[in-house]
């Protein structure tokens, strides 16, 4: 009977600590509830929302639709929350805002975020606010040795970037609160577009071309947004046929991390133009001047003065090309099928 009674007693002071212990809670306590508002800032993305030279060649979109967000411990290689957002709405100014919930406790961080989507641009080195870096992937060895022809010089050519579009704050604080705690940043890009043109004559000769640029920095280190200039590097390029006012031209927009500023070496560009009936022609050009003219450090612009000649072929040309591909007429056949 009294080992009985005992249990009871012990039960019920279980309950009353139970009950004097414990409060009820939502699923989601609002104590740790953060949110945050990315808005996407492209509304002077040069050759891409503004500075439009050619509206009739394609133009890279820039619409990201998931964001990847670090936060770190202040001064340490330490990641302490991770999170990706991707919830898509649109501010009374008609900017994308990427907006999301992401799991980290009050507290003072370097915070990080960037588009996830990314397709040829690469993220490394994420371990910390001053080291994630941007950077693209170097071509083939195949492609770069029909490019890298100087003598002397052997160019690290690389894949153009697309955009990396950035929010960052080293002192980001995020206080005790009981309701939801709003973070608000805006992203904008690391990666710059350049609009590329030169005249040719003999344009319908071409059935493909690309072009190689040199003297460009080959990433950026996003926790600061600073471009690294060293090693210098050199993008590649693919170029469409178009036309500038009724002249033949060969263009097209292309991204960089950005041109290396007050570099000792000299910015050339390399064509490498196929024929119709199979030639390949190749032209050098010295651009230091464009990148340090009006319309490039205004505009982006970088427009060629020479004129690329081709010459018509001597040979019937192949059908099909990379710019005029083409398809004979139809014949019919009859063959005996035996089932």
């Amino acid at each position: 009977m009294m080992k009985r009674l005992g249990t009871y007693l012990l039960a019920a002071l279980v309950v009353v600590l139970a009950v004097a212990g414990c409060q009820r809670r939502p699923l989601l306590d609002p104590n740790f509830t953060t949110e945050l508002k990315v808005t996407i800032n492209t509304r002077s993305l040069r050759n891409v929302t503004c500075d439009i030279y050619n509206p009739n060649i394609p133009l890279p979109k820039v619409e990201p639709e998931m964001l990847r967000v670090l936060f770190y411990e202040p001064g340490k290689s330490k990641i302490v929350g991770e999170s990706y957002i991707s919830s898509l709405s649109t501010d009374a100014d008609g900017n994308r805002v990427i907006s999301g919930r992401v799991g980290v406790l009050p507290g003072d961080y370097e915070m990080v975020v960037y588009n996830f989507d990314l397709r040829s641009a690469q993220i490394r080195n994420d371990h910390s606010h001053s080291t994630i870096e941007a950077y693209s992937d170097p071509v083939s060895e195949l492609l770069s040795s029909r490019f890298n022809t100087r003598v002397g010089q052997r160019l690290d050519i690389r894949y153009q970037p697309d955009h990396v579009l950035v929010a960052t704050n080293p002192k980001e604080h995020i206080p005790w609160h009981d309701e939801m705690h709003t973070i608000y940043a805006e992203a904008s890009s690391v990666v710059e577009s350049f609009y590329l043109q030169v005249k040719v004559e003999g344009l319908q000769w071409v059935s493909s071309a690309q072009a190689v640029i040199s003297g460009v920095a080959g990433s950026n280190l996003i926790g600061g947004r600073k471009r690294v200039d060293n090693p210098e590097t050199a993008v590649y390029l693919t170029l469409v046929k178009s036309e500038d006012d009724g002249k033949a031209v060969l263009c097209n927009v292309f991204n960089t991390f950005g041109r290396i500023e007050d570099s000792n070496n000299e910015l050339w560009i390399s064509f490498d133009i196929n024929t119709v009936d199979g030639r390949t022609e190749t032209r050098e050009y010295n651009i230091t001047h464009l990148f340090e003219s009006d319309l490039c450090r205004q505009h982006n612009w970088l427009l060629l003065d020479q004129t690329i000649v081709i010459d018509p072929p001597t040979t019937p040309p192949t059908a099909g090309g990379g710019f005029l591909p083409e398809m004979e007429d139809w014949q019919e056949e009859h063959h005996w099928v035996i089932l």
